[in-house]
């Protein structure tokens, strides 16, 4: 039986699947897209996975912001505190769930702060990064796919970032179903419908 303190609130469960249904679908359409202006020979699917690419990023930023301003009007396990939990007590429980985690043992995981919400609160961070830097692209690019000097450097930046944000992604993913296998019941906790 899965008690209430163990489950994120409704917003934080609707942004935590938007995030992850956009960040999924940005991370594997940018495997085989080709931006306009692009060295690559254009082909069908390189162009569909472009827009894919283009639309579903503004999606992403859109939730990122929605996230953002439900972190900072919210308090609790779904503030700004569970996501960089950095009072004393905060860096306390931090450091004792390293230290458990360097004995093999998993932090607790949930709607906490720790260690979990410090991961979550620099994934969110990353997951901006991207998500910013990709709507400046979308404003900034144009048409005929030949870039100015600083849309040039925003790409370069962006496609950097967005290496954290797959290293974010696939570490997470990883937990998640490693919380899962230890009997967290992670995934249905953060997914339950009601």
């Amino acid at each position: 039986m899965t008690n209430e303190s163990s489950v994120w609130d409704r917003p934080t469960r609707f942004l935590h699947l938007g995030l992850a249904l956009t960040v999924t679908v940005q991370l594997l359409v940018s495997l085989f897209m080709v931006p306009p202006g692009s060295r690559h020979p254009s082909t069908l699917l390189g162009h569909v996975g472009f827009l894919v690419h283009e639309w579903a990023g503004l999606c992403a930023l859109c939730i990122v912001l929605a996230h953002w301003t439900w972190s900072i009007l919210s308090s609790g396990s779904a503030g700004l505190g569970h996501l960089f939990p950095l009072t004393r007590d905060g860096r306390r429980e931090i450091a004792v769930e390293l230290r458990e985690l360097l004995s093999g043992r998993l932090a607790r995981c949930g709607p906490r702060g720790g260690l979990s919400g410090l991961v979550h609160g620099l994934g969110l961070l990353a997951v901006s990064a991207v998500a910013v830097t990709g709507g400046m692209l979308f404003v900034m690019f144009p048409a005929n796919g030949d870039p100015s000097a600083l849309a040039h450097h925003i790409g370069d930046l962006h496609s950097l970032i967005s290496k954290l944000a797959w290293t974010y992604w696939c570490g997470h993913i990883g937990m998640a179903f490693l919380h899962q296998f230890a009997g967290d019941d992670t995934l249905r906790r953060m997914f339950r419908p009601r």
